[in-house]
Formats: C-alpha cells, structure tokens, sequence
C-alpha cells in the first residue's frame, strides 16, 4: 500500500508473520499480464511453504474482458479467489454463485462506480484433516451488489453446509454483519470483528467469518495494514467438544 506496485514476497511475509494455518485470498490472478503472467496462489504458496489451491471466477482479465467458467476450468489466465493451508488440501470444489457471466468493461468506467456487476462470482471450498476431524473451509468474493451478494451468501452457506459436518465461511462478503448473519440464518455463528475495509481508514466489516457444525471460535482480530487494501480478519477456531485435545486452526482472511 506505501509503494503502489505489486509485491508478492511483501503479501507472503505478511501471511507468514500471522502464522496461520489456514489462509483464504480473494482478487487474485493466475497468469494475468497486468500482474506479470504469475500464478499468484502457486507463488505465494512457494514462498510461504502452505499448500495452495485456486479457483477462477472468471477467465481472462476482470479489468478488460472475460468469459465464464466451464465445469472442468482450462487453466490459463483467470482471476478468482485461494486457500492456503498447512494441512494438505482435498475434496477441493469450487462452487458456482448466482448472477454474472461473460462481459467486459468500459474503458470509461470508474473504478469508483464500476456500474451494473457482471462478474461471476464463486466459492472455494476444500477439506483439511486436524487432529483425525474434516474440517471444510470454504473462502468466498461476493458481488458489490447487496440484493445479489445476499443470494450469493445462501448459494454458497448451503452448498458448504450440505455436508453437515464442521464447517467454516471465510471471505469478502462486501455486505455488512447483520444481513449476512440473517442470511445464513440458524446452524452458522459469526465470529464477530471489527471494520476491515478500506485499510487506510477502516470503516465496515466486509471480511467475515462464520462456524458451523460443533467448531467454536476462541478469539478473533484484524492484524495491521500491509500489502492489501483491507486489513486482515484472524481468528482460532477450535474443534467440536468430545474430539480429544482439541487442537485449534489458526485461520486468516486476506
């Protein structure tokens, strides 16, 4: 944020300073031009020693044009949203959102009013095995648009619960506390917090967490600006009651 370039090795000792074990990142890109044709996930999970996973919302570059996803994800230049994890990283799915499709943008839009929202949007979601428990992690990016975030925040919740097991949600919802905790409804906890965004002069809590299924949430913080326009959600999460020596995840939403 001081240098206003790009700076991967900056975002990876910031993560690696938290010590987390799981990590979820939002508007990342995987071989993009505008970001020197890296895969930021694979970088950052090189330079951290997590593994890593990747999902695109979108193929091709969200500033100029792009396409949808097919079922089975062609690779190649995208933008999306990852998980890094200490724990391997299986089952890894990602789950298709309402709203959006193919589009491109106006070469006369403002970044601060960007208009009508096409993008598509998506969860990731993976499991991670602590202490013999499956845990499922699911990261999500939202739309800006609260009438069709909030549909986003069901799709995904239910998608995630299904299972029934522990579970948590992790992501930039773009919405408020309040109507994401309504609309996920019972069988979720919020972990709470305090304003994320913008990171320079935080005022909402768009970076959010919630818990289902026995897990529990020990203490929750938002860590100092670094390389990212929001400030980063932590929280320990610990696993249900009756799982012996409950070990804790240390989870981090960038």
């Amino acid at each position: 944020m001081r240098t206003g370039r790009l700076d991967l090795a900056g975002a990876a000792d910031a993560i690696a300073a938290l010590g987390a074990d799981v990590v979820a990142v939002q508007e990342i890109d995987r071989e993009l031009p505008r970001t020197g044709g890296v895969d930021q996930v694979a970088e950052l999970a090189t330079r951290t020693g997590l593994h890593g996973v990747f999902a695109p919302a979108l193929l091709g570059d969200p500033d100029t044009r792009w396409t949808s996803v097919p079922v089975t994800d062609p690779g190649g230049p995208g933008y999306g949203i990852g998980l890094l994890s200490r724990p391997p990283l299986t089952a890894v799915r990602r789950i298709a959102l309402p709203g959006g499709g193919d589009g491109e943008r106006s070469p006369n839009a403002s970044l601060r009013n960007p208009g009508y929202d096409r993008e598509p949007r998506i969860a990731l979601a993976a499991t991670l095995s602590v202490g013999g428990v499956e845990v499922v992690v699911a990261t999500v990016h939202l739309s800006y648009l609260p009438w069709r975030g909030l549909a986003q925040v069901r799709a995904a919740g239910a998608a995630v619960a299904a299972g029934g097991g522990p579970a948590a949600l992790i992501g930039d919802f773009n919405l408020p506390a309040w109507p994401v905790r309504l609309a996920l409804g019972d069988g979720w906890v919020h972990a709470g917090g305090r304003p994320t965004y913008p990171a320079w002069n935080p005022r909402l809590q768009v970076d959010q967490m919630l818990v289902r299924g026995g897990l529990t949430v020990r203490d929750v913080g938002v860590g100092a600006a670094a390389t990212s326009d929001h400030l980063p959600l932590f929280a320990t999460v610990a696993l249900p009651e009756g799982v012996s020596e409950k070990p804790g995840i240390r989870v981090l939403l960038g």
